[in-house]
């Protein structure tokens, strides 16, 4: 299930073992308080936290804590964090337990990465915490907003969203500071949106290369104003280098972006812009622009250049040239 409905899953029941897996950690952290909630009383006794090394080593407590009696509560919750478990791992009595799993037990698994092999087991709850698409991010800022008397519209939601690159974490906490900011007012306006939601590095890659792709370079050059310090100019550099190589790929590859993203072990919703932007250039100029970047970092790195001159070098020699 989607993380979206795992709230009105649990009034109706509760399965013995929860697979909370996804890129989204906000919603990751927001499945497992939701089936703690639901679950758990007296977690000084009855809750016990494992990591995936530990089960690496030795699986004996895990089984033993999952057979334990809860104490005055209905049941005991045991959780495992980035649990990859191979498939030749999963056998004897943690086979059996997943076969017929006790039923005074809520076993939840937190992962950011996916496993086949525990997906595979009986008795199994998928929870899906990927990144949440613009219609759910949308309802989460408009369901905080209203219960502080405050409407937001579908524009400024998209801004939070982009802005953020949506991530519900960062999202979570830049509704909060427009909260606070427009706190007495009848609305979050878009003009408090500009003034107050911090715009994400990669957002702001993803501005300078959108202008660039349409020879704007004035509009380029006011977002890049924005880096000034040293580590500021090689901090852009770097990301510039990385989201044309993230364009390059997406050209040649040809695929979908989710593929590419964990091809590139890279987030989907980068590789999503990176593919939309890479229509504007040739395959050639994304390589170029590639081959340059990572040149002008390198020579700053051995020291035949200055940050200073590597920044100027990117911004007039390579980013501003027509494309082909």
């Amino acid at each position: 299930m989607r993380f979206e409905n795992l709230k009105k899953s649990l009034t109706e029941s509760i399965s013995p073992v929860y697979l909370i897996e996804g890129e989204d950690a906000f919603f990751r952290e927001r499945a497992s308080e939701l089936i703690k909630k639901a679950t758990l009383k007296e977690p000084d006794i009855n809750y016990t936290r494992f990591s995936g090394a530990d089960l690496k080593v030795d699986t004996d407590k895990l089984l033993m804590d999952m057979h334990s009696f809860p104490f005055m509560s209905e049941y005991r919750v045991v959780e495992v964090f980035d649990w990859q478990p191979t498939a030749a791992e999963i056998k004897g009595s943690l086979k059996a337990y997943f076969d017929s799993p006790d039923p005074t037990t809520v076993l939840i698994i937190v992962n950011k990465a996916k496993s086949d092999n525990l997906k595979k087991q009986n008795n199994v709850c998928l929870v899906e915490c990927n990144k949440a698409d613009l219609d759910l991010i949308t309802r989460y800022i408009r369901s905080k907003a209203l219960a502080e008397k405050l409407i937001v519209s579908n524009s400024v939601c998209k801004k939070i969203a982009d802005y953020s690159l949506n991530d519900m974490a960062k999202i979570d906490g830049e509704v909060n500071k427009l909260i606070d900011y427009c706190r007495g007012e009848a609305e979050i306006s878009d003009e408090a949106g500009e003034k107050v939601v911090t715009k994400e590095t990669d957002y702001k890659i993803f501005e300078i290369i959108g202008f660039i792709a349409r020879k704007n370079y004035a509009k380029a050059y006011e977002v890049l104003k924005d880096f000034v310090t040293p580590s500021d100019k090689q901090s852009i550099i770097t990301s510039l280098y990385y989201h044309f190589r993230r364009m390059f790929y997406a050209k040649v590859h040809g695929g979908d972006h989710v593929e590419l993203a964990r091809l590139l072990g890279d987030h989907e919703y980068v590789v999503r812009k990176a593919k939309e932007q890479s229509s504007a250039f040739s395959a050639k100029r994304l390589k170029d622009i590639t081959e340059k970047l990572g040149g002008l970092d390198a020579k700053f790195k051995r020291g035949e250049l200055t940050v200073d001159g590597a920044f100027d070098i990117a911004v007039n020699g390579v980013l501003t040239m027509d494309q082909r």
